[in-house]
Parts: structure tokens; sequence; C-alpha cells
């Protein structure tokens, strides 16, 4: 039997391949194979070196603010801490607590991740096959949209309320925080390279980045109760 196809039959597959492809959304399609990040992982200690030299980096107490911001910061009372609070402080500071213990699950359209504190952390997704809405509605977690490069994860978020604070000192942002994350499986898949950059002209002297690291783990999550 012959199987072969004419050159008008190839000319009908390649533009219906064409036409699926600009169905995506372009931030959507992905520039890479993407990585099942699915798993529980535990933060890296802030200062503890891993094999290879690798070591977390960034202190939110560094984030350098703008004299108005810087201001804000100074007036607050740190008793209204949202992490004091059981109240939720958003991904910027989140991700980078030492205690934090998160589950990725990983699927078609979605990354969703899931924190064991569940009062400061809540529940985030992060969208693979839409862009942000042109109009967001602020919130703690903010709005994210991914998209593969490589092998990494990248998360684009904005659209928080000014609920969340910077860090413990009070750092405020402006509605146009942005933060672009990279999420990285090292070799061996049992280290996850966190990378994030904050951008807010408003409030920020230039954009902050810290890097974290966190340990895959066996061990599934426990109840938590977050008491003032």
């Amino acid at each position: 039997m012959n199987c072969s196809l004419d050159q008008g039959s190839l000319r009908n597959i390649t533009l219906a391949a064409a036409l699926v492809a600009a169905m995506l959304p372009s931030d959507a399609q992905s520039k890479g194979a993407a990585t099942n990040l699915t798993g529980v992982y535990e933060a890296v200690p802030l200062g503890t070196t891993l094999p290879g030299g690798l070591k977390g980096s960034g202190n939110l107490t560094d984030i350098a603010l703008k004299p108005e911001a810087s201001a804000t910061a100074k007036s607050r009372n740190l008793a209204d801490d949202p992490a004091k609070n059981c109240q939720v402080i958003g991904p910027f500071r989140m991700m980078a607590r030492d205690d934090n213990k998160i589950e990725i699950v990983t699927s078609d359209d979605r990354i969703t991740v899931m924190f064991q504190n569940n009062a400061l952390g809540n529940l985030r997704n992060i969208f693979l096959l839409r862009k942000h809405p042109e109009k967001m509605e602020l919130s703690w977690m903010g709005d994210s949209v991914g998209s593969w490069d490589g092998d990494t994860l990248v998360a684009d978020a904005s659209g928080f309320n000014d609920r969340i604070w910077l860090n413990d000192a009070g750092a405020p942002h402006s509605k146009n925080l942005h933060l672009v994350e990279r999420y990285h499986l090292l070799p061996g898949g049992n280290v996850l390279e966190y990378k994030v950059t904050a951008e807010d002209p408003e409030v920020l002297q230039k954009p902050y980045s810290y890097t974290r690291y966190y340990q895959k783990t066996s061990v599934e999550f426990k109840e938590d109760f977050c008491g003032r």
C-alpha cells in the first residue's frame, strides 16, 4: 500500500498545524520542554550551603525604598504585620521564608502551588494557557501566568492589593508591583531553584531580586494552625 503524501496533502497538514498553534495565546507557547515540578519541597534556610556550593541570596531587609515609601514603612505599626495576624502575605515574601513548605501540582493548563502554612500562603495558580486579564481585581496573591523557558518555569505576577507588605519592616508597594519568577529543578530532581525579581518604580529605588533553594521531601503536609 502506498502511504506517501502528495505536496497538496503535506501543505494542508502544515496549515492545520499552524492554525492550531495560532489559537494558543502567544505567552503560552513553550520555548522548550516542560518539567514536571510536582512534589513537596522544604525551604533551605538562608545561609545554608548545598552540595556544589549552592546558597540562597538576598535578604528582604535589603530592599531599597524611595523616600516616600521609606517614610510609609517607618510610620507603620509592626504589630499590624499580616504575618503576625494570620493573614496572607503574598508570594514575594512567602517564598523567602526559611520555614516555608510547598506542594506543587503540575497539570496541562496550570501550576498549582499550595503552602503548608495556609493562613499566610493560601493557594496559588500559575496559569499556562492565558494572559493576564485586561482588568485585574487586586488580590493578596495577585494574578500569575507562566510559560516554559526550556526546562524553567517563568511566572509573571501582578495585581497585588495593598494589604501585603514586602518585608517584616513594613515596606509598601504600589498597585504596579510586578514579579518575575523562575522555577528550575536542578539535575537529579531533588533541589528546586527559585529566583524572583520585583519591579515597582513608584516604590523601589531599583528592581530587587533574591534566590532561594528548596529540597524535595517525602514528608507529607501536616495540619497547620495559625494562632495569634
